[in-house]
């Protein structure tokens, strides 16, 4: 369909497809909470009606759709309760579904020693999934950095600053997962090369997973256009900017599409205010003026921070924040799994400019 006969789908159209869905919800709910599958028998084949599913498969698409905001709002406790229901049902893959809600906090405080233990059901299934959560839980079990107030301003920048003892592991994670066939993996890891200016590796990385990722597919073609525009005068102008680093500090500040993880974003605006970022500046600022009483981290004020932005003089202003356009990720680990023809409705995360 080209966009001019999108554009003359009439209201009543829309009106009844928004119905259609409705309906299939409400049989995917309908089979989810029945307990009619007979033990050992064949499970029916999956279809767009969610009647046709056996009730575990139709208690793990609806955690996906409400995981993701897919054909209803984003509930991300309704979420937690289909992959527990899904467990109970046996589906293979619930695991996975629970470990993600322990690292996003969908009820209760992230916790991603709890999320382990799901992610070692996980690789019973899928292990490239499994390597991939291991890494979002290894980056927020990393320690709380130590502030230091005094020198806000001279942060090391991506080149000088000293790799965390787990960044060898960290990586490694990723492309253990990666060679496992996960997809979203494989992304990561070239979004890893690109912030460390390795843009031949980056590149050869996105289009290894461009098959099976749009998300990887989108920056493989980004990064190929930054890299021919430039080739002859700016050989390294596509790599991470200051903006990148701020938008990607933002992004682990206020948990977009990963569990929030504070140390992870001081690092982050350390690179970005050592790039010259403003607001990066203004921001490791306010978070070095009210340090906990152990010279770490406050985690409460980090959090009231997360819902700010700041302007010019450094005072909070407004709430919420608009992530630019740019190099793409999928909103959670999961979303692989959520079949095609229900994600027209999805926002893939931007991660900058």
């Amino acid at each position: 369909m080209d966009r001019s006969s999108v554009q003359d789908v009439s209201p009543r159209m829309v009106t009844s497809e928004e119905s259609q869905r409705e309906k299939l919800v409400e049989a995917l709910r309908d089979t989810a909470q029945s307990d009619s599958r007979v033990p050992g028998k064949p499970r029916p084949p999956k279809s767009r009606q969610g009647s046709a599913m056996a009730p575990a498969d139709a208690a793990w698409l609806l955690g996906l759709l409400a995981l993701h905001g897919l054909a209803m709002p984003a509930d991300l406790p309704q979420a937690q309760l289909w992959f527990e229901r899904a467990q109970m049902l046996g589906h293979p893959l619930a695991s996975a579904g629970l470990a993600w809600c322990q690292l996003a906090g969908c009820v209760n405080a992230p916790n991603p020693a709890v999320a382990m233990h799901w992610i070692a059901r996980v690789r019973r299934t899928d292990l490239g999934l499994a390597k991939l959560l291991e890494w979002h839980a290894a980056k927020a079990l990393a320690p709380l950095p130590k502030l230091a107030p005094s020198s806000p301003d001279r942060s090391r920048s991506s080149e000088g600053l000293a790799p965390t003892p787990s960044s060898a592991s960290l990586e490694r994670l990723l492309v253990e997962a990666s060679r496992a066939g996960n997809a979203q993996a494989g992304n990561e890891l070239g979004l890893e090369y690109l912030a460390q200016g390795h843009l031949n590796e980056a590149l050869a990385q996105f289009q290894s997973s461009a098959p099976r990722s749009e998300a990887a597919a989108a920056n493989a073609n980004l990064l190929a256009s930054r890299i021919n525009s430039n080739s002859a005068k700016r050989p390294k102008s596509a790599r991470y900017s200051a903006a990148d680093w701020y938008a990607e500090a933002r992004r682990y500040h206020i948990g977009d599409g990963v569990p929030a993880n504070y140390a992870e974003a001081v690092r982050l605006y350390q690179i970005a205010a050592s790039a010259g970022h403003p607001d990066a500046k203004r921001m490791l600022s306010l978070i070095f003026s009210r340090p906990a009483p152990d010279g770490t981290i406050d985690i409460a004020w980090m959090q009231q921070l997360a819902t700010i932005e700041t302007g010019p003089s450094g005072v909070p202003q407004g709430a919420g924040l608009v992530m630019p356009k740019g190099w793409q990720r999928d909103p959670s680990p999961l979303y692989d799994w959520v079949p095609p023809e229900w994600r027209n409705a999805a926002v893939r995360k931007p991660v900058q400019r």
